[in-house]
């Protein structure tokens, strides 16, 4: 996700003056098939949704267990899902609530009594009646019922578009246990692994539906239009529903590249900067995996959002600002997407690596008329300018290995995971050379693509150029190195 502040603050100064799994096969990944139905009236989502699991892990699972984000917005969570300080951007209309429901939950078409636990109601948990073995499969299906909060939120609906992130039960990464993922206000907490997607959903014909994955069927019945969509080895779905959006499109390679927008005079501008984005980034890492691509103008609290395939865009934004972003997002198809990582343990291996990228783009296509050099310079002025605050409040807190739920502030967590780490690549990237720097990069995303990568991974990636880096990127990450 991109946090606005750290280059609303750049872009104000310039113009003033490792792995847990084996790249699978397709054969071996989980599937999932939704059915979908949104009802405006009620603002509600109606989803049948069919899961066939794979065990591709070296346990005997008894149970499996899905995450269930929807229940974020429900009244008495734990969690409230919006800091005190966007309270009043994300409700405009007052604080309103929102809740997931799950009902007639089958195993290999067997009725099972499952159970929503979890320290937040968080966790749906779903018994089987045989134990599973590895390599073998499972059916399991459900049906479920969100209640949408009218919030500028990840998930909810407003007045320009029905958001539809992390909408639906997603299974829970299983690392000696099944993890849950509490729905911190901080940063992105959200964990999973790939898996094929079929999604079909259903809404009245004025609504344009964008979506993370390729359209292969639409037809109509009744003034209700049914869309179908497909997405292969990828981590998440999500879908952006609006009466007003309208869409221009461009073809990069093999991919279509959209952008739907409802309040924009220069569309074409934003396309290029998604197409050149996807441009640079395939040419710098590898190339960019989907058929499709979406870049969404939504209501959204935050500056950005980042699903595979699609990509929230605050309408709230500046131009600079609004195409910064997009780069941001459209770097998270890789550094997040396509190269996995525990968000919630390890945030700043994908946002410092999408932040870095954001630098790397703009150095690569000069007529945005923002230089390397400048960012990182403003960067470590501002991260000097954090050290200096934090260090008289709370003494020297510098390490990014921690989890979301132990930052004490957003302040903290954009420093820690997107500014500190640009500094740690740039100035690894002039210690061992262009050339060393992006071969490493390189092979970091090659070996690490739809797994799940760790600090360790990206040490190693590095560590093969032939220079011992491991000292460095420990001292950064751990807090070590002040500036």
């Amino acid at each position: 996700m991109k946090k606005t502040v750290v280059f609303l603050i750049i872009i104000i100064t310039i113009f003033s003056c490792i792995s847990f799994t084996g790249c699978k096969k397709k054969e071996d990944l989980t599937s999932y098939y939704l059915d979908l139905s949104y009802n405006e009236e009620e603002h509600k989502l109606y989803g049948k949704m069919s899961v066939d699991f794979f065990n591709d892990k070296e346990v005997v699972f008894k149970e499996i267990k899905f995450n269930t984000f929807g229940n974020a917005f429900r009244k008495d969570a734990k969690y409230f899902p919006v800091l005190p300080q966007y309270t009043a951007k994300a409700y405009p209309n007052g604080i309103n609530y929102g809740e997931m429901s799950i009902s007639n939950v089958t195993v290999d078409e067997k009725v099972v009594d499952f159970y929503i636990g979890g320290e937040d109601l968080n966790l749906l948990t779903v018994p089987l009646e045989e134990e599973l073995f590895p390599n073998e499969r499972v059916k399991i299906e459900m049906e479920f019922c969100l209640k949408l909060a009218n919030v500028h939120a990840r998930t909810g609906y407003n007045d320009k578009t029905v958001n539809l992130g992390n909408f639906y039960p997603v299974l829970a990464v299983y690392e000696n246990a099944f993890l849950e993922c509490n729905y911190y206000a901080i940063g992105d907490p959200f964990y999973s692994e790939t898996a094929n997607y079929t999604v079909s959903i259903k809404t009245p014909k004025e609504f344009v539906v964008a979506s993370s994955g390729k359209l292969v069927k639409s037809k109509e019945t009744n003034g209700i239009v049914e869309n179908s969509y497909v997405l292969k080895n990828a981590r998440d779905f999500a879908l952006v529903l609006s009466k007003e959006f309208e869409v221009v499109t461009k073809k990069v390679g093999e991919t279509e590249i959209n952008y739907y927008y409802y309040d924009d005079n220069t569309p074409e501008n934003e396309l290029k900067t998604a197409s050149l984005a996807i441009e640079t980034f395939s040419n710098k890492f590898t190339n960019y995996p989907y058929e499709s691509y979406s870049v969404c103008q939504t209501k959204f609290f935050e500056g950005g959002m980042e699903y595979p395939g699609l990509v929230y865009i605050s309408d709230g934004l500046e131009e600079q600002s609004f195409n910064e972003v997009i780069v941001h997002e459209t770097a998270h198809q890789w550094w997040y997407g396509l190269v996995g990582n525990n968000q919630i343990e390890y945030g700043f291996l994908d946002e410092g690596l999408a932040e870095y990228s954001v630098i790397l783009f703009y150095e690569d296509n000069k007529e945005y008329g923002l230089k390397r050099e400048t960012l990182v310079d403003i960067c470590e002025q501002n991260y000097q300018t954090f050290c200096t605050v934090y260090d008289k409040l709370f003494g020297n807190v510098n390490t990014s290995m921690r989890n979301l739920k132990d930052y004490k502030s957003e302040y903290e967590y954009v420093n820690l995971s997107y500014v500190k780490p640009s500094i740690m690549f740039d100035r690894l990237r002039r210690d061992i050379g262009d050339k060393r720097f992006f071969s490493s990069l390189k092979g970091y995303c090659e070996e690490n693509q739809y797994k799940i990568a760790t600090p360790d991974d990206l040490i190693y990636a590095f560590s093969k150029s032939g220079v011992d880096v491991e000292s460095y990127f420990r001292s950064f990450i751990d807090g070590k190195v002040i500036l």
